[in-house]
């Protein structure tokens, strides 16, 4: 893999940074759910900024990637190692919430949303890794 240049997971961090900083937001302090809470709009929204996360992490080791085996492997190694430190991600947040946010709790179902949305970074991320190894073997 050739150098990464750390301008490219500037993207990336600003994800992390902003959804850190909305899962921190006390309880008392977001919308009340009415009509959002029937279509399960939080869940949609964590698969969503999982999904994002895995993708931003992700794209700057796709564009630097070649096409050599060892290179395919260790991507592919770097590909589900960011999928499991944001599935990882998404239980340590969870539990923060449930000990140290005021008004909000540990959910067991926004765990599952966020290893969802991490686990469809990831198959974009597959897809995105493919198309670019072909393009380089071209």
């Amino acid at each position: 893999m050739k150098l990464i240049n750390l301008k490219s997971f500037w993207p990336a961090i600003g994800m992390f940074l902003l959804a850190t900083a909305l899962f921190c937001i006390p309880g008392d302090r977001l919308p009340d759910e009415d009509w959002l809470g029937k279509i399960s709009i939080d869940k949609i929204v964590h698969i969503g900024l999982f999904a994002a996360l895995v993708i931003l992490w992700g794209l700057p080791f796709i564009a630097r990637a070649n096409a050599g085996t060892d290179s395919q492997r260790s991507l592919r190694r770097t590909m589900i190692t960011i999928v499991v430190m944001a599935v990882l991600y998404g239980v340590a947040i969870e539990f923060i919430q449930g000990a140290f946010i005021p008004n909000r709790s540990y959910s067991l179902a926004d765990m599952v949303a966020d290893a969802l949305g991490s686990l469809a970074g990831g198959v974009l991320l597959r897809s995105q890794r493919k198309a670019a190894m072909n393009q380089l073997k071209n």
